[in-house]
This record gives structure tokens, sequence and C-alpha cells, in this order.
């Protein structure tokens, strides 16, 4: 059914999230950054568990990992210059999670760079089940 509930029950309540190592989480987040910035949706998609990958942003929200690249391919249309520059990468291994802060170069015609945080919930493999963007 997809449902937002249905997610978090599958992900974080029936099974409690398991601890990763650092480097996995750190590895992993910067793999989706290179393979993010190439704009290419294909690898994109393997950066993310296989069904149930949520993306919520502050003009974004969609659940289901093929929704969650053709939000990004949307993006790559909208701001074709788009580029992420890693500042700082904080694994949190205990919970699988990692916060990485990260300007977001549009490369526009105003040169307008944007402070991000992303907090990725992932598998202790690297795989992304969900990411969530704040811009501030």
């Amino acid at each position: 059914s997809g449902s937002l509930p249905d997610f978090f029950v599958r992900h974080f309540i029936r099974s409690p999230p398991k601890m990763a190592e650092a480097k996995t989480l750190r590895d992993a987040a910067t793999n989706y950054f290179k393979v993010w910035n190439s704009q290419d949706l294909k690898n994109l998609k393997e950066t993310f568990i296989p069904k149930d990958g949520y993306l919520r942003d502050w003009d974004i929200e969609v659940t289901g990992t093929d929704s969650v690249v053709e939000a990004n391919g949307n993006i790559f249309k909208a701001v074709p210059g788009i580029k992420i520059e890693v500042v700082k990468l904080h694994p949190n291994p205990e919970d699988a999670t990692i916060s990485c802060e990260i300007l977001v170069h549009l490369n526009n015609e105003e040169k307008e760079v944007l402070k991000v945080v992303d907090i990725m919930d992932m598998t202790k493999d690297g795989k992304i089940k969900a990411l969530r963007a704040y811009k501030g």
C-alpha cells in the first residue's frame, strides 16, 4: 500500500535500526553525493533500498524509491547546473544514520548557494532508507 505509516512500521518499529560502521556510513554518503552530482538516475537508484526509499525536503515529500529517483530527476531538469559540495559528515553508527552538512550550488545567474543538512537513515550495509533535507 506504500503509505508513510506503513514505511515507518516496516523500517523502524518492526526492525529496529542496526549498528553500522562509521566508515560504511561515510563511504555511502560520499558515494551518494558523487552519484547525485553526476545526475545519473540509474546509479542514484542503487544508493537507496530497493522499494521503500523516502525523501523529504522543503518542497518535496515522496515515498518509494522510484518516486525518490523521479523527484531528483525533476530537480536536475529544473536546475541543470546544480552541484553539492560536502562540508562535513557526522556518522552515528548506533542508529545507522549520518548527518551531512552540505552546500548546494545552484550555479544559476545569481550564483545562489544553499546551506543544507541532509540526514540519511541507512541500512547497516549503507543503502539509504530515508533522506530528510533541511535548508537553513
